[in-house]
């Protein structure tokens, strides 16, 4: 079942709407009725200076999107399709104290495609004046301490491994005077958080760090949700503003590489255990969004992206601090936290994690006795933990030995992350590749040397026949069957023509050739569209197979009264539409020509249908947003197409029309499978 779209009345939009209603909720900042806290401890009041209003309005927008994702349940997860249960749609009403800049198309655009990449979720904002907003200082914790240095740079530090390497550079090597943002630990975890944060303090020679702690979470919790895909909104939002209360144009995340990229090294970390962080394209969107907010060219970058885990580990040694390594926290699994075993050992992070510390050879800063279930030589039992183990050892050893041509026909979604890094393509390719075959043979390394320590164990029988170096070194049949899906009998012949939604992206097949490409709306409607030939969609019924659960879709006209003038004003412009057909015609840009020539057909036949004058249906403004919204979508979806997939791109491009009525109809009508 599709759960129902959710509307967040927001601070003075809540108050103006008295009384309780399914599907809505009301969420308070401030005031009588507060229910969302926002804070920002330990802000020097040196920093607080002039600190703009879009930048207020920017903690409050944050707060509440993190706030109202953790409300909001998602369908159920299903990894196969990403069905549209997966997805939400959320509204927000919010007053806000710049409401000009946050109407703007610019920064509505930025704002939903930031948010629709981050989360896969569909978002709806509507800006108001804010009447009596507060200050700055209601969210404002001021700190003693006072700093003589000026900050040098803004730092996201999460206590995880990553964030502690980034932290390392910057302050102890680098000797720069650093902001660390950080967030407010769950309590099991604040002991180990401070400690961290001491030792990081104590072993620089040059400035003292200076760590900001935010926190935004709602009052009497009801999460229902726990994917948490807007928490990277909400601490990079807050670090950029603390960044500009220090006067600063930029912010840094420190995340390796293998994460940010978030290629699916193992089947079972897709969907809800995916996350998007630190991708090229979340950074960019966020480049894009905090510049038009700030007024400035503001900088978002992954100090780590070309480093492996591994990497991350040694580096730390190398520096002298392995000592900090084990206070440092990277398992996700929070409530089973225990003082003296702070890692599950099962998780997703908590493998990565092992497994940089034994390919480093810094076993001996982090036992294997601090995870609650030995990496190696545990039994594992049946279900995801076993089989989410055997696929990333499979996956690791697979691309140790591919070549980049092999890797790239595995991977084709690495591709998403080529325009959003500052680099050739070809260089860009060829780095992302070094970077996975360096993660997968940093963990067959490990493997390699724990099954010659353990070889005489193996030999013997005497490890449990599932744990891991039992199914890498000596496979039962019957073991490896409990740990993999079931086996297909013999398979057809794939089809030659094919575009379906596959994990965490869509396959398009063309001519017998694949390529992989990431989520986004624009396939979901050419998919509708290549499956039906010639039939002839509305924007509206594009919108609507995308979204099956909204109601209220704008009718594709409103009814208005045009007199003569409104006519001339419609043959104005299919006089412009001439000259722009033949201009794209003299230019040979199909594209253009094909758009423009869609657009004087529907304009002559509305004109046709009411003889040309007299009562006539105009576009009604909420329609015209989303014909262009649609539009952009398939335009965006066919250019990506074309890149990557030049014989596909090309027929597709040439074969769907796109206007308030869009259609595929080639010449040839290829044998598609969906």
């Amino acid at each position: 079942m599709n759960p129902p779209e959710m509307l967040f009345l927001c601070n003075e939009a809540a108050s103006a709407h008295p009384g309780t209603a399914a599907g809505v909720a009301k969420l308070r900042t401030t005031g009588p009725g507060k229910n969302v806290r926002v804070e920002l401890n330990d802000i020097g009041r040196q920093l607080n200076q002039n600190i703009a209003p879009a930048l207020i309005d920017l903690v409050e927008v944050a707060a509440l999107v993190y706030v109202a994702d953790q409300m909001q349940r998602r369908g159920k997860d299903e990894v196969e399709t990403m069905g549209a249960s997966w997805r939400r749609r959320m509204r927000f009403e919010i007053p806000v104290r710049v409401p000009a800049l946050w109407r703007s198309a610019e920064v509505g655009d930025a704002l939903q495609e930031l948010l629709s990449f981050l989360s896969e979720d569909e978002y709806e904002f509507t800006f108001s004046q804010y009447k009596h907003p507060p200050t700055l200082d209601a969210y404002l914790n001021f700190g003693s301490l006072i700093t003589a240095t000026p900050p040098e740079s803004v730092l996201l530090f999460s206590g995880g491994l990553d964030s502690l390497g980034g932290a390392l550079e910057e302050v102890v090597r680098d000797k720069r005077s650093a902001l660390l943002v950080t967030h407010a630990s769950a309590s099991t975890k604040r002991e180990r958080h401070y400690t961290l944060r001491s030792m990081i303090a104590n072993a620089t020679a040059g400035p003292k760090p200076r760590f900001v702690t935010v926190r935004a979470d709602k009052k009497h919790r009801s999460e229902r949700e726990y994917t948490q895909r807007a928490r990277s909104f909400l601490y990079a939002s807050f670090a950029v503003t603390v960044a500009r209360m220090a006067g600063l144009d930029a912010v840094r995340f420190y995340e390796n590489g293998v994460v940010s990229l978030n290629l699916p090294l193992s089947p079972q970390v897709v969907g809800s255990r995916a996350t998007r962080t630190t991708h090229p394209r979340v950074l960019a969107c966020m480049r894009r969004f905090f510049s038009l907010i700030t007024g400035t060219s503001f900088r978002v970058d992954n100090g780590f992206l070309w480093k492996t885990k591994g990497d991350v580990v040694g580096d730390i040694v190398k520096l002298g601090h392995g000592a900090m390594l084990d206070s440092s926290t990277s398992c996700t699994h929070t409530r089973k936290y225990r003082t003296d075993k702070p890692h599950c050992g099962e998780c997703s992070q908590c493998i990565d994690r092992r497994f940089a510390f034994l390919s480093s050879g810094a076993e001996q800063f982090e036992p294997g006795d601090r995870y609650r279930h030995q990496l190696l030589t545990e039994a594992r039992g049946e279900g995801e933990s076993r089989i989410m183990l055997a696929s990333y050892l499979e996956t690791a050893q697979q691309v140790a030995e591919m070549d980049i041509t092999a890797f790239y026909n595995r991977y084709g979604e690495a591709a998403r992350a080529f325009p959003h890094i500052d680099l050739p393509v070809d260089e860009a390719a060829k780095r992302i590749f070094e970077l996975y075959q360096r993660h997968g043979k940093q963990v067959m390394s490990a493997i390699e040397a724990a099954g010659r320590a353990h070889m005489s164990e193996i030999r013997r029988r005497a490890l449990p026949e599932t744990c891991t170096l039992r199914l890498v070194h000596d496979p039962n049949p019957n073991t490896m069957v409990a740990s993999a899906p079931p086996a297909a009998g013999a398979a057809e012949p794939p089809p030659s023509h094919q575009l379906v939604q596959e994990g965490q992206g869509w396959l398009l097949r063309f001519d017998s050739i694949d390529k992989r490409f990431e989520l986004s709306v624009g396939m979901i409607y050419l998919q509708a569209m290549l499956s039906r030939p010639n039939k002839r969609f509305s924007v509206a019924e594009l919108y609507a197979i995308a979204r099956p659960h909204m109601k209220d879709i704008p009718s594709a006209r409103s009814e208005a009264k045009m007199g003569p003038k409104e006519a001339r004003a419609i043959w104005v412009r299919i006089t412009e539409l001439n000259g722009e057909i033949a201009a794209a015609m003299k230019t040979g840009d199909t594209t253009a020509q094909k758009v423009a020539e869609n657009e004087k057909e529907h304009l002559l036949a509305y004109l046709r249908e009411h003889n040309f004058a007299g009562r006539m249906k105009v576009e009604s403004a909420d329609h015209k947003r989303l014909r262009d919204r649609v539009r952009n979508r398939v335009n965006d979806a066919i250019e990506i197409i074309k890149k990557y997939h030049a014989l596909a791109g090309a027929h597709i491009d040439g074969a769907v029309s796109r206007g308030s009525v869009m259609v595929y109809a080639p010449v040839d009508v290829p044998p598609w499978e969906f």
